[in-house]
């Protein structure tokens, strides 16, 4: 139902904003991204967006802010662990009326081995645990292995080669609350209600769902609970506020640029071989077809009735950010 959307970067939020109505009074959805989470933290995030908020002339009272989904992942270097759906048990009082139906499990995988469990059903409550290591490599996020080596360097640990993912595996945990699931028990709309009392409605979720490590004890609850969950729910309730800047944003900005690059570098390839084949050329002749592009190519330009400064300039304010120019990396012009 929202007019129009747009993005503040990799390092922003994603917009939608619609005209209120009486009967529908929110005008404007904001989801931050958790890259920008990630390298900025909280409260860097929320400054940003109620700047961008006043620069494009929204009014935000204090009630005019209504929370409605808080997620919080823990990454976990488990190269040989192994997910087993069957080993997630729920509390027993964990039902559909008062736990955001938490019974519900899904699992995602292939070649006999399970990448992904989630628990529970949005927007309620959910827990899931997945393979990030696969996630960040196949999916472009190159910013997850350099906080991963950022936070082993803390440790006094040496890097990791994240491509190696079979001995570098990154398992995620993480834990998410919908916007019933912060209704359920308490009233979580408000920043205010936030900061006091998500954190006792996440170590609750923690306990309500939980991995077990399997024994020859038929009752799955009499499980001791899994080495990872501990450390996950131990990490949940002592940092769920805490943020360590860890990675400078020039470095995922350099990585950034790399594979913008590469991504531009494959489709004029593709489309140099395309064009190739449809005007006849053999691939022994590809070299001197390739050759005379760029003269083709200046002709085509010269001829336009966009020219070529016009058209850097809108490359400059869609690209900008990447080579350190253009819209700051904190995302702060749409």
């Amino acid at each position: 139902g929202y007019s129009c959307t747009f993005s503040t970067g990799r390092t922003g939020a994603i917009w939608a904003v619609k005209r209120p109505r009486p009967g529908d009074p929110w005008g404007v959805y904001v989801s931050a991204r958790s890259r920008a989470l990630a390298l900025l933290g909280l409260e860097a995030v929320r400054a940003d967006i109620s700047e961008i908020a006043a620069r494009l002339g929204f009014n935000v009272p204090d009630h005019g802010v209504s929370l409605g989904r808080v997620d919080f992942a823990v990454d976990l270097l488990a190269p040989d662990f192994r997910l087993d759906p069957m080993a997630f048990v729920t509390h027993p009082r964990t039902t559909r009326k008062t736990h955001g139906d938490l019974t519900e499990i899904a699992t995602n995988g292939r070649s006999g081995s399970v990448s992904s469990v989630t628990v529970g059903k949005m927007p309620g409550r959910q827990v899931i645990v997945y393979d990030k290591t696969d996630e960040a490599l196949t999916k472009g996020k190159s910013e997850w292995p350099l906080l991963w080596n950022a936070a082993l360097a803390r440790m006094g640990l040496p890097e990791r080669d994240f491509t190696d993912r079979k001995a570098n595996r990154v398992w995620r945990v993480e834990y998410r609350l919908g916007k019933v699931g912060l209704r359920a028990r308490h009233d979580i709309r408000r920043w205010s209600a936030f900061y006091d009392l998500v954190q006792g409605e996440f170590d609750q979720l923690a306990l309500d769902a939980s991995l077990r490590a399997p024994t020859g004890d038929s009752n799955r609850s009499r499980w001791p609970e899994h080495p990872l969950w501990a450390l996950a729910r131990e990490t949940l309730s002592e940092r769920l506020f805490a943020h360590d800047v860890t990675v400078p944003p020039e470095a995922v900005r350099a990585i950034d640029l790399a594979e913008k690059q590469a991504e531009f570098l494959r489709g004029l390839t593709g489309s140099a071989v395309t064009l190739a084949y449809l005007e006849g050329v053999t691939p022994d002749r590809f070299p001197d077809f390739a050759a005379a592009l760029p003269d083709r190519m200046q002709t085509f330009l010269d001829s336009h009735p966009r020219k070529l400064p016009q058209r850097m300039r809108e490359a400059e304010e869609k690209y900008g950010e990447l080579v350190g120019g253009g819209a700051p990396e904190t995302g702060s012009r749409p």
